[in-house]
């Protein structure tokens, strides 16, 4: 017998784990922003989504509270289906960052960032542990050689 992961999960199930209204569901699986991988709604039907279709919706929902509009979370995705077309299903597969007013996606590259709704400009991230790992371990190399006065 089938797990019920196996089999996909209904809206109601979705509803509670994602924290959406059903409307919202419905408009989203109408719109194709996230439609339910496993079964749409048909007559007599039941929409079944999968566990990667939860996570997209929770991504979307996340970005949702943290002040993304729809609007803008459908243009960053457009925008990396377009771009990047390795990336089948942006929302499930990248790290987003986010300050309320735009749309960061973490790249393969740890030091590149895009910022999706100013169109592929790039944003470099610096790891400062690294830096400081580094920059200590030079300071006790060199620090025999140097006296401090």
């Amino acid at each position: 017998m089938k797990s019920d992961a196996a089999k996909g999960y209904r809206a109601g199930l979705v509803l509670k784990v994602v924290g959406i209204s059903y409307d919202q569901l419905k408009y989203w699986d109408k719109i194709g922003f996230i439609k339910p991988s496993l079964e749409s709604a048909k007559a007599g039907s039941r929409r079944l989504y999968s566990f990667v279709d939860l996570i997209r919706l929770n991504t979307a929902k996340s970005l949702l509270d943290s002040g993304i509009s729809l609007q803008k979370i459908r243009k960053s995705v457009d925008y990396l289906k377009e771009h990047e077309p390795e990336i089948e299903e942006p929302l499930s597969q990248l790290k987003f960052l986010t300050n309320g007013k735009s749309v960061f996606a973490l790249t393969r590259d740890p030091k590149k960032v895009i910022d999706l709704l100013n169109r592929s400009q790039l944003v470099w991230s610096v790891a400062i542990g690294k830096i400081s790992r580094d920059t200590k371990d030079k300071v006790q190399e060199n620090g025999k050689e140097a006296s401090f006065s």
